[in-house]
Formats: structure tokens, sequence, C-alpha cells
């Protein structure tokens, strides 16, 4: 059973014995993200972290908690993350005809899936408790490296926030995971990309010229901070697939001051409004590439009400070089991602996002009864999907090797290909793949004798070898 909030969540972790609590004082800034990042680097990704006495809040930080695959599977109630593939299989076999471009409306047309629609309530969840004043400055907000923020001397970031935002004419209300700066008490620098939901939304509200409500929440269902986090097709609603995902529906209630709705049970509730005119400079901020993304315009959000459990507990993740936990977040998209395009591409058997590359789009992938023209051909669709349109790279290998064998793949890589032959290239020049299927080769492969190894499976206890 999915978990139905943090500190449920928290709880199973605990009992699992797949949490440390560290009741000693230790700094939100640097100091937490020091601890993360060396635990995410340690054999078996270390467990989860609870920090119950963080410098200057009264408030506990929970970091690293999503950082195994086993962490995943218990956040989702599930026992491998081959069962979200399946489960996602079952819903997809439903669509007669999929279409990458309607791909959303598709699903969300599916009883199998709308089943799974919030229940919304139109009040407050009760639970939460509004600041007399609002102040960011009271939770314990991390600074991850040294160098964030340095552009305008506001070091710290909420880092696993959920971000919602409404389309003004539809009523349709987005959910994504955005870079969110303090600049003081009631001020948050917002950073999305102009294709985002959230930057889509905002271009509306630049349209009407009227200010843009926003709502960040902390927290709440795990499923939802996944779903939050997961690039999913189109305009797909974040709350019904965090629903699919834990198998229930969700329940929201309404926020105070913006006219927005959102999960149940969350720790923190962060309400405001976002000018489509006014802009401030936010960054540098450290990132999986082991250096700074550089400072850019974001949006500024003024915060109207900021609401919390009376005991929140305050979720973060820190972002650096892998291993980290977004990797193991990214890992249960992957399972999702091979559903979509098993069902998108014919010949798709597996696909891996190697830890390293997972977020440059880039990917290898293995394909059944592969020829050059099928390679050709499969490389170009997946570019067309808005999941490998900035792809940097993709090997293809045949399905008799796994794509997660990263050892023999690199040795197909260089044996099993021909670099003039066997090196694609999209016409911007900017996206490579790389066939090393080995379909091209005209040598016969090396295969053992069946009847040898069968002998020598059997005498092997005799060879006093063991």
């Amino acid at each position: 059973m999915a978990s139905p909030d943090l500190q449920h969540f928290i709880a199973t972790l605990e009992r699992r014995n797949e949490l440390a609590a560290i009741d000693a004082e230790v700094d939100p800034l640097l100091e937490i993200a020091a601890i993360t990042d060396r635990v995410c680097k340690s054999p078996m990704n270390g467990p989860a972290l609870l920090f119950r006495a963080p410098t200057g809040s009264r408030f506990p930080v929970a970091t690293n908690l999503f950082g195994s695959p086993r962490r995943v599977c218990l956040a989702l109630g599930v026992d491998h993350l081959k069962h979200l593939t399946e489960r996602m299989s079952a819903l997809l076999g439903g669509i007669p005809a999929p279409e990458l471009s309607s791909l959303d409306r598709q699903i969300a047309g599916l009883a199998d899936f709308s089943r799974f629609s919030p229940h919304a309530s139109p009040k407050p969840d009760p639970r939460l408790t509004a600041m007399a004043a609002p102040d960011l400055g009271l939770f314990p907000f991390l600074q991850s490296w040294p160098g964030d923020g340095g552009s305008d001397g506001f070091p710290r970031y909420i880092t696993l926030g959920q971000v919602y935002t409404r389309h003004p004419e539809s009523g349709h209300q987005n959910c994504g995971m955005y870079g969110a700066q303090l600049r003081g008490p009631t001020e948050l620098a917002l950073r999305w990309k102009q294709g985002s939901g959230a930057g889509r939304h905002l271009e509306r509200y630049r349209r009407r010229g009227v200010p843009m409500p926003v709502a960040i929440t902390l927290g709440g269902p795990p499923a939802m901070t996944l779903s939050a986090l997961f690039p999913l097709p189109g305009e797909l609603d974040e709350l019904t697939f965090a629903g699919f995902l834990a198998s229930s529906p969700l329940r929201t209630t309404a926020c105070r001051t913006v006219p927005l709705m959102v999960p149940a049970a969350c720790e923190l509730l962060i309400e405001g409004y976002v000018n489509p005119a006014e802009t401030v400079r936010e960054g540098p901020f450290g990132n999986h590439t082991g250096s700074y993304s550089p400072a850019t315009d974001a949006s500024l959000m003024r915060v109207t009400t900021i609401s919390h459990r009376p005991h929140a507990i305050i979720p973060a993740t820190v972002v650096g070089p892998p291993p980290m936990e977004d990797c193991w977040m990214a890992r249960a998209w992957e399972r999702l991602l091979l559903a979509f395009l098993q069902r998108l591409i014919p010949g798709i058997a597996e696909i891996c996002l190697p830890l390293q590359w997972v977020f440059h789009q880039s990917a290898i992938i293995s394909l059944e009864n592969p020829t050059p023209a099928m390679v050709r051909e499969t490389a170009s669709r997946l570019w067309e999907t808005p999941w490998f349109t900035a792809s940097r790279l993709l090997i293809f290998v045949d399905a008799g090797t796994a794509p997660d064998d990263l050892g023999t793949v690199a040795w197909s890589a260089i044996n099993s290909c021909d670099v003039d032959g066997d090196m694609i290239r999209d016409s911007s020049g900017l996206r490579t793949a790389l066939d090393a299927t080995g379909c091209r080769m005209a040598r016969q492969r090396i295969q053992p004798d069946e009847a040898v190894a069968r002998r020598i499976a059997r005498r092997w206890k005799e060879y006093g070898l063991e």
C-alpha cells in the first residue's frame, strides 16, 4: 500500500530500518547537504535522513527519502519497480491506436485512469495552521553548495516543492517541480523553462495582464512528489496520475488565498502570486553536472500566506553529481517510460537511463530483431518525442544485451559497430545515436558449444573451482 503522506512514509522507513535520525544540531547552510551528499554516495545509497535539530528552526528536515529503489517502491506500495511498467502497459493497452500528439487526452479518457481523479474538498485542510505573519525564514530550507545564489546573496532554496499553477481559461492545473530561491520572508524566485506547464500558464496571464496564482506544497502523498517530477505526456493531470501511481485517488483541499487545489495532508503550503511583468536575478545553482547553472531571470512570487502542520517535517533533496537521490526517482520514471515507448514505437525491448546520463535525455535501448534501417527509424522517432528532443546520445543494442549491463554495452559500442556506418547524426548535428546492435556485421559471432556448457555445469564441483 502506498504511503498516504510524508509522516506515514517516514514512519514506514523507520520500521524498515531505512531511516537514520540525527539528534545533533546541524546547519541547513551547507552542512545538511554535505552530510546528505556523503550518505547518497555510500554503499547501497545510504539511509533516509531525519535531521531533528536544524540550526535556527524548530522544524525537522528529511533528506534522501527516495534515495534507493527500495524506498521508491515503499513510497508507491509496489514490490519492484518493474511493476510500474506492467501497470502502465496494462493501462495503455486500453488505447487502440495511441498517438503521441494526443496521448494525454487518450489516457485521460480511459475509465481505468479517470477513476483515480482526486476527491476534492472546497475547504482548506484543517490540519494546517496559517501563520499570523508569513515568514519563510522560519523554515530550515537548505543551501546545498557554496556558490548557490551567489549573484544576489540569497543562498537558500526549496528543493522538493510541488509548484501548482492554473490555466486562466480552461482551469486546468499543472504541478511541476521547479527551483524556488528564498529572497526574504515573503518572496521567492521561481525558475521554470519557457515550455513547461507553469511557463505556458504564465504566458497566458501575461497576455491578460494579471498576476498568476501559485501554490507550493511540501510533503503530502509521496506519489504526488514523484508525479510532479515526472515529464508526463502533454497536459496529463499530475494529481490523477499520482492517484494512479498510489492505486488510490488523492484527496485535495482548497487554498486559503489563491484559487488552487492541492493535496491534503501536506506538511507545508505556501500561497501567493507571480506578476508576469516582474522578474529577478536567480542563481547560480549547483546541479547534477558538477557545475553551477548560470544566474538567469526568474519569476518573483509574492507570498500571501503560509500554513503548516504543527509538527511539520520539511523534505529536501540535494542535487549534485550522481549517484544522488534524484537518480532513483528517475529510475521509477524509466520504468514508466518503457511502457510508453513500447506502445508508441514497435521493436523496443528494454531501456536504461544510466545514472550519469539520466538528466540529458540520453539512453541505452535494446531492440528486437534490429536492422540498420530499423535502428535509424527508431532513433528518428525517439528524437520526435518530448523525452528525447534534447538527447545527447542514444546507444542501441540487440535484445540479447541487457541495456543496464554497462560493461557489455561498452564492449558492444566498440566491437559491434562501424564508426562510419553506425554513427547516426540528426539533421541539426546536435544529436547522436550509435548502432551497437551488430546487425550490419558480416562476421559470424562466436557462441559456446551448448553440450559442453551443460557438461561443465554438471561437473563443476569435480573441478574443485568452487
